[in-house]
């Protein structure tokens, strides 16, 4: 027989789900993880590049042909600019939800200085373990996710270091072309 003022003994904490999803490149919901959020963000300004590109080339070249060509470039290249914001909001506020946080705070991205330590705390911030309330943890990252997201520091790292290198071999390349003259 059971006392009726015994305390109870149910669990009074949820579970933790460890339940997870393979995270599309498209895809306008659901969480992503921080090295997917990099590979992505980085996808995302490979694939908006080409399409500015194209915008700008179209309003410069109706400039060639008689047209006003620099506000069609300056238009096309907005066009594009646009769509690459688009992206990146969208892939902000996927991070954000791995986060736990809402979407609608992404729009600091926009903010000048504010975006620079919010992209850092998106980049380094630990997202949620197991579920929340924007869905389940996104699954293990893919080989291509992992490569993808070192280029872009890998490209930061190679453009630092001939931002260093071709002024001074510039410089040696003087010096030694000055030696061979005063002989």
């Amino acid at each position: 027989m059971t006392n009726p003022y015994s305390m109870p003994q149910a669990e009074l904490t949820e579970p933790v789900s460890t339940e997870t999803y393979t995270p599309k490149f498209l895809s306008l919901s659901g969480r992503i993880g921080r090295v997917r959020y990099l590979a992505y963000v980085f996808g995302a300004c490979l694939l908006a590049m080409p399409v500015m590109i194209l915008l700008s080339g179209l309003g410069a070249l109706g400039g060639l042909t008689g047209g006003s060509g620099n506000g069609a470039a300056l238009a096309g290249a907005w066009l594009g600019y646009a769509v690459y914001m688009l992206a990146i909001l969208s892939q902000v506020r996927r991070r954000l939800n791995d986060l736990g946080k809402t979407g609608w705070l992404g729009l600091l991205i926009i903010v000048p200085l504010v975006n620079i330590v919010f992209g850092l705390w998106l980049l380094f911030g630990p997202g949620d373990e197991g579920s929340n309330e924007y869905g389940p943890a996104p699954g293990p990252n893919t080989t291509g996710v992992i490569v993808t997201a070192w280029i872009l520091p890998a490209i930061m790292i190679i453009g630092m270091l001939a931002a260093i290198a071709i002024p001074a071999y510039a410089d040696y390349a003087a010096r030694a072309r000055a030696v061979q003259m005063g002989q």
